[in-house]
C-alpha cells in the first residue's frame, strides 16, 4: 500500500480549501508525537541493551504495553506517562509547546 497517495489527497484537497475540523487537527497531531515518543523510548530501551521485558519490570506494565508505546500507540501521551519512563529510562524529558498547537518530545540523557 503506498500511504504517499494518502498524503497527496490530503494536500490537494487542502489545496482546493478544504479545512480539516479542529478535532481532527488534534488527534493528527497527538498520533505524530505519540509516534515520536514510541522512536524515542524504543531508541533509548536498545541504547540501554534492555528487553521490552526490562523496561516492562521498571515501568510495571506489561511488555505488550511497553511495544504499543514503541509502535506510538501511546494514546494520549500524559505528563504521567512521560515522568515514568524518564524514571525507567533514566532521562529527562522536555516538551516544547508552540504556539501553533505543535508539540516536540525529546529525551535529554545529560539530565539524569
Amino acid at each position: 500500500m503506498n500511504h504517499a497517495r494518502w498524503k497527496l489527497a490530503r494536500e490537494r484537497r487542502l489545496a482546493e480549501g478544504y479545512t480539516e475540523p479542529p478535532e481532527v487537527t488534534v488527534e493528527r497531531e497527538q498520533i505524530r508525537l505519540a509516534m515520536e515518543l514510541g522512536q524515542l523510548v524504543y531508541d533509548r530501551r536498545n541504547e540501554l541493551e534492555l528487553t521490552q521485558d526490562d523496561l516492562a519490570r521498571r515501568l510495571g506494565i506489561s511488555a505488550d504495553e511497553v511495544e504499543s508505546i514503541e509502535v506510538g500507540g501511546a494514546l494520549p501521551v500524559t505528563s504521567d506517562l512521560l515522568a515514568r519512563l524518564a524514571a525507567a529510562l533514566g532521562v529527562g524529558v522536555d516538551v516544547h509547546l508552540a504556539p501553533s498547537g505543535s508539540t516536540a518530545v525529546s529525551f535529554d540523557t545529560h539530565a539524569a
